[in-house]
C-alpha cells in the first residue's frame, strides 16, 4: 500500500497491515522529526549537556511534586513512573515520548494543528512492540537509571492518559555517544517502526473527518481548556492544540 496517509478511512489499511505482529503503538507529527523526548531536543537546541539537562529534568520534577498536590483532587503518584508520566501529560519536559494504542489518536495529533511550513508534511509512526521491548513499570525501579530505552503503558492516573489511550518510550541516556538516541536510530527499535506520511494539504479535510468520528479536542483532551479550544475550532474553524510532546 502507499505510506501516505490522505483520509481517515486509510487508517484502517494501515493497522490491517501492522496488526499481524501484536501490540501495535502509533504516534502523529505535525512534522517529520526524530523520536526523541521533548526533554533530549530541549538539550540539543540549547546546547546543553547531559549532566545540566539531568540536573534541570530533576529540578522540574521535584517543583511538580511540590507544588501541584492542591490541583490533583487528592490523589497522589505512588512512583517516579506516575510521576513522570503525569508531568509529561501536562507538558512538561521529560525523558518520555508519547505513543498511543489508537491509531486515530495519532492521526489526530499529526492533524490538529497545521505544520509550521506550509509544505511540510506530517506523519504517524507505527511502532510494532517487541515483548523485550516492553517494560512493566515497578515502585523499585528507577526510571532514570535504566540501561536502555522502553515502551510501558502507565497507569491510568490521568483522564488525558485515559482518553488518549496513552503509552509512552522512556528513554535512556546513552553515554558511549554523548546523547539520547531517538527510537527511529535505536538498533532494538527502528526495524519495527514504519512511518506514513501525512500531505498538508489535507490536514483541514481530514480534521473535518475526524470530528465526523468523534476525534476532536474535548475528546483526546477531556477537561475544560480542552472543551474551550474544540468549542473555537467548531465555531471559527481555528484549531490551537498543545504541542505534540
Amino acid at each position: 500500500m502507499s505510506a501516505e496517509i490522505a483520509s481517515v478511512g486509510e487508517i484502517e489499511s494501515v493497522v490491517q497491515l501492522v496488526r499481524r505482529n501484536g501490540r501495535v503503538l502509533f504516534r502523529g507529527q505535525n512534522v517529520n522529526k526524530p523520536l526523541l523526548p521533548r526533554i533530549a531536543r530541549v538539550g540539543e537546541e540549547k546546547g546543553i549537556s547531559y549532566e545540566e539537562v539531568y540536573q534541570i529534568e530533576q529540578r522540574m520534577l521535584d517543583r511538580f511534586k511540590r507544588e501541584s498536590a492542591p490541583l490533583l483532587g487528592g490523589f497522589r503518584p505512588q512512583s517516579d513512573w506516575d510521576w513522570l508520566s503525569l508531568a509529561q501529560h501536562q507538558g512538561l519536559p521529560t525523558r518520555l515520548l508519547d505513543w498511543t494504542a489508537n491509531a486515530l489518536a495519532a492521526l489526530w495529533f499529526a492533524v490538529a494543528s497545521d505544520p509550521p511550513r506550509d509544505e511540510e508534511n506530517g506523519v504517524v509512526w507505527a511502532l510494532s512492540v517487541d515483548p523485550t521491548n516492553e517494560k512493566s513499570p515497578s515502585n523499585t525501579e528507577n526510571p532514570f537509571d535504566l540501561r536502555r530505552t522502553y515502551v510501558f503503558q502507565p497507569f491510568h492516573i490521568d483522564r488525558r492518559i485515559t482518553a488518549q489511550a496513552g503509552w509512552f518510550s522512556v528513554h535512556r541516556y546513552s553515554e558511549e555517544r554523548g546523547r539520547f538516541i531517538s527510537l527511529d536510530r535505536n538498533a532494538k527499535f527502528k526495524r519495527s517502526l514504519s512511518r506514513y506520511s501525512v500531505p498538508a494539504h489535507v490536514f483541514s479535510r481530514l480534521r473535518g473527518e475526524l470530528r465526523v468520528v468523534g476525534m476532536t479536542q474535548a475528546t483526546m483532551f477531556p477537561d475544560l481548556p480542552g472543551l474551550c479550544a474544540d468549542i473555537q475550532a467548531e465555531c471559527i474553524g481555528s484549531y490551537r492544540s498543545p504541542e505534540n510532546i
